[in-house]
């Protein structure tokens, strides 16, 4: 079982920010599958597949890793650790994040195995709630903010009408990561799709 989680803010408010790519990504890839969310105990929506779960926190970003924990023990049952409640180290095939990164280039898209959170709130909550940075990360490029604008202003800001146009052909490419991720695992995803910019 892989888990695909998707990391935004609820509420229509956030619905069209650029912190919310995330869940823009797995929201049209369960679209395309024609597989429908449900509820999890108020702290995510879920999309139950075969070999997959999709995921979105129904809490805010900086307690992404709050709604997420008891997803990966309930269905990453074969590793002890999470049985226990202890942190552990999952196998980073496994899990998958996907992200906005202002760090990159806006449109581009970057596959990772594991480290840091690189100063995202969502990733940082994760890796702090389970204990471990073991798990991949699917990054999407944001951009740098415009001079003089806050960051979190920035991410929690819509997009503008130039990238609103391109929205769709990358998250379209993105799903396509996604699905070359769960048939190929990540080594090959990252050896195809981090070489194509």
């Amino acid at each position: 079982m892989k888990l695909i989680i998707g990391l935004g803010n609820p509420g229509r408010k956030y619905s069209r920010t650029r912190h919310n790519i995330g869940f823009a990504i797995v929201d049209n890839f369960a679209d395309r599958k024609s597989l429908k969310w449900k509820n999890y105990k108020d702290k995510a929506d879920i999309v139950p597949s075969d070999n997959f779960l999709l995921i979105k926190p129904a809490l805010f970003m900086n307690n992404s890793g709050s709604a997420v924990k008891p997803l990966i023990k309930k269905y990453l049952p074969d590793s002890a650790s999470w049985r226990t409640g202890q942190a552990g180290n999952p196998d980073p095939e496994d899990i998958i994040v996907i992200h906005d990164d202002m760090d990159i280039e806006f449109g581009c898209i970057r596959l990772k195995r594991n480290g840091s959170s690189g100063g995202h709130n969502g990733v940082q909550s994760i890796i702090e709630t389970l204990g471990t940075d073991n798990f991949s990360r699917l990054r999407i490029g944001i951009g740098r903010p415009p001079e003089f604008m806050d960051p979190v202003d920035f991410v929690l800001s819509d997009f503008n009408n130039r990238e609103k146009k391109e929205l769709k052909t990358i998250i379209t490419k993105t799903e396509d990561v996604i699905s070359f991720f769960l048939e190929s695992g990540l080594q090959k995803a990252m050896n195809i799709f981090n070489k194509r910019e």
